[in-house]
C-alpha cells in the first residue's frame, strides 16, 4: 500500500499537474475500462503523463518496476493500452511471439490481442516508423488490431 500511495501522490502532485494528463480516447461504449501497465519510474515524463492520464480516466493499473515492459506480463494481463518507443514496442511483439505456443499459437495470440485497443509509441518517430510498429503487431496475428498512435511530449494536453 506504501508504494500505491508514493505512486498517487507522485501522479497527482502539483508539479505533475504541468505536465498534464495525456488525451487518449476511451474505449468504445459498452467496453470494460482501459488496462495499463506502469513499468518506468515516474521520473520519466512519459510514464508520469500516462499515469496521470490512468488515475483521472479510472484504467487499471498495474505497477510493474522494471528496465522492459515484461513479455509474460503483458501476456497474463492483456492490458487495452501499452506504450513505448518504438523498440520497446517492436521488440516486445519479437518476444511475445516466442512466447506463443506452437499447439494452438493462433488461438494464444487472439486472446491475447483481444482487448489491446492503443499502442501509443513515444519519442519522436522517423517516417514509416508508427506503420513498421503496425505491420510487425498485424504479423503476430490478424486479431492484433489497436490504432498505433505517437505520444509525443508536445501532444500532452
Amino acid at each position: 500500500m506504501e508504494l500505491l500511495g508514493r505512486y498517487l501522490s507522485l501522479a497527482l502532485a502539483e508539479g505533475a499537474a504541468d505536465l498534464g494528463a495525456v488525451d487518449i480516447p476511451g474505449p468504445e461504449p459498452g467496453v470494460g475500462r482501459d488496462v495499463w501497465i506502469s513499468w518506468r519510474p515516474l521520473s520519466d515524463p512519459q510514464e508520469l503523463s500516462l499515469a496521470r492520464w490512468a488515475i483521472l480516466s479510472g484504467a487499471a493499473i498495474l505497477i510493474e518496476p522494471g528496465p522492459l515492459l515484461h513479455p509474460e506480463l503483458f501476456a497474463w494481463t492483456r492490458p487495452t493500452v501499452a506504450s513505448g518507443t518504438v523498440d520497446d514496442l517492436l521488440g516486445l511483439a519479437s518476444q511475445l511471439e516466442s512466447l506463443a505456443p506452437r499447439l494452438f499459437r493462433q488461438r494464444w495470440f487472439r486472446q491475447r490481442a483481444a482487448r489491446l485497443r492503443l499502442l501509443l509509441v513515444e519519442g519522436t518517430s522517423a517516417e514509416g516508423e508508427l506503420e513498421q510498429v503496425r505491420a510487425r503487431w498485424r504479423e503476430l496475428s490478424a486479431s492484433f488490431s489497436p490504432r498505433v498512435t505517437p505520444l509525443a511530449h508536445g501532444a500532452l494536453v
